[in-house]
């Protein structure tokens, strides 16, 4: 199981909202899960709220910046959705 390695695996769920800081956040991550994480969607946030990729709150108002990501197995199937920092760590 090969961690994401090529920004073409992740997508954005508004593609012009695409950074290069967090397709390298995205693969950061990638690297230090163990599990079969093939691509990945960053879910951007909703349109009435910005559109962001890079965020803070949501569910939780105190939460860190941070992306929303969801990442899949090599078959598209989702494996999880994680909280991502500038640094690839999940918060």
């Amino acid at each position: 199981m090969a961690p994401i390695t090529d920004v073409n695996d992740v997508a954005f769920t508004d593609e012009l909202k695409r950074t290069r800081s967090a397709e390298e956040a995205v693969i950061a991550y990638s690297q230090q899960d163990t599990r079969d994480l093939s691509s990945a969607v960053v879910r951007c946030t909703p349109a009435h709220v910005g559109g962001n990729t890079w965020h803070t709150g949501g569910s939780d108002p105190n939460a860190p910046e941070h992306l929303t990501v969801e990442y899949k197995d090599r078959n598209g199937n989702h494996v999880t959705t994680k909280h991502i920092d500038r640094n690839g760590n999940a918060c």
